[in-house]
């Protein structure tokens, strides 16, 4: 609509600058054709007349020549914001485009004056700005902030709160993609570019991603979520998401992941066979002395059939069902060695719940007795 528009004044631009004094009435008739037929408000003054179109007239009725006293103090070039009162009294947002226009000898003899209406757009950026600050609000109540990147002219919409987050203060005003991009930690700045690039170029619904915080002290870390908006042929155009502070989450797993491998390292080092195995008797875990008693055989999600005799695996599976389901804890049981010695353990079993699925555990100390 802009470039028609634009396009067609400028075309009008050209006749009315070339136009000359001496004019056959047929050539004054096709003007004030072209001229009266514009569906858009527009005047021009030439040589100290002055003249409007029906458009001007119908838009501005009993306002007219107060809008003609208003635009002629513009400066007569380049695009103007102007708010200007319609025949039906509503004041609107408009935008002037003015020209200059020369004689032969380049004298300024007059302008041009083209008025279009863009109180529709400006109430559609009202309306976004506003819920623009809506969201925002929404959003200070919870962990997260707001971001909105407008991928036409390049530029990103960050919220106050985000700011916050990402360091910036009060008074700096961040704007483009560039302002999030260079605080993201060197050692994530590859996931990030990874992940932002599938999304956009379609190969994933959302664009999901934790990232540090480079130069943030304690170090912080971020969950940036977005999702891309597509316009006419499937073009990229906008892409709007939110940004949550997941330090103390980060803090906690990596204590936990401390803990679980600190935990594991005591388990691996007891000299005395220990395991885990699920309600079928597969085993899921077996500590360095279990492996080492069965001679280092395959053992994850096996049972006991697989790794002993039928006897020892029969013996194995009914202490299994008295831990499991008659609460037993304490067994005494021969195992066979890789060797082919048996070797005799107290063991100790009990189940666990874990996930919706009760699990079974277990230590075996070795017993100096024989059967």
């Amino acid at each position: 609509m802009h470039w028609c528009v634009t396009g067609f004044y400028h075309t009008l631009f050209i006749l009315l600058q070339n136009q000359k004094k001496q004019t056959t009435p047929q050539n004054i008739t096709s003007f004030d054709d072209i001229f009266q037929s514009i569906p858009i408000p527009f005047l021009y003054k030439k040589e100290n007349r002055l003249y409007y179109n029906k458009a001007f007239e119908k838009a501005f009725g009993t306002f007219f020549k107060a809008t003609i006293d208003h635009i002629s103090t513009l400066p007569k070039k380049g695009e103007h914001p102007l708010l200007l009162t319609f025949d039906n009294n509503i004041p609107k947002q408009t935008t002037v485009h003015m020209t200059t226009l020369f004689d032969e000898q380049n004298n300024i003899i007059g302008f041009t004056a083209l008025i279009v209406d863009i109180s529709a757009l400006h109430k559609s950026k009202e309306l976004l700005l506003t819920q623009k600050e809506r969201l925002e609000l929404a959003l200070e109540g919870s962990d997260e902030a707001f971001w909105d990147w407008d991928m036409k002219s390049d530029d990103v919409f960050y919220s106050q709160k985000w700011k916050q987050l990402m360091g910036y203060n009060e008074t700096e005003t961040p704007s483009t993609l560039s302002s999030w991009l260079n605080l993201v930690h060197s050692k994530d700045m590859a996931l990030v570019n990874e992940r932002l690039k599938a999304h956009l170029d379609g190969h994933s619904e959302y664009f999901m991603v934790d990232h540090r915080i480079r130069q943030s002290e304690p170090l912080r870390w971020v969950k940036v979520r977005g999702r891309v908006i597509r316009g006419k042929n499937d073009r990229n155009i906008r892409m709007v998401g939110i940004i949550r502070d997941i330090s103390q989450q980060k803090a906690s797993a990596a204590q936990e992941a401390i803990e679980h491998e600190r935990f594991i390292a005591f388990v691996e080092h007891i000299p005395a066979p220990a395991f885990i195995k699920n309600s079928q008797g597969k085993y899921l875990y077996m500590n360095q002395a279990y492996q080492k008693f069965i001679g280092f055989k395959t053992w994850k999600n096996r049972n006991a059939a697989d790794i002993f005799d039928s006897h020892t695996a029969e013996e194995i599976a009914e202490t299994d069902r008295l831990s499991l389901y008659e609460g037993i804890v304490t067994h005494d049981i021969s195992l066979p060695t890789a060797e082919g010695t048996k070797s005799y353990f107290h063991l100790y079993k009990f189940g666990i719940e874990s996930e919706n699925e009760k699990l079974l555990c277990g230590f075996g100390i070795n017993k100096p007795f024989k059967e």
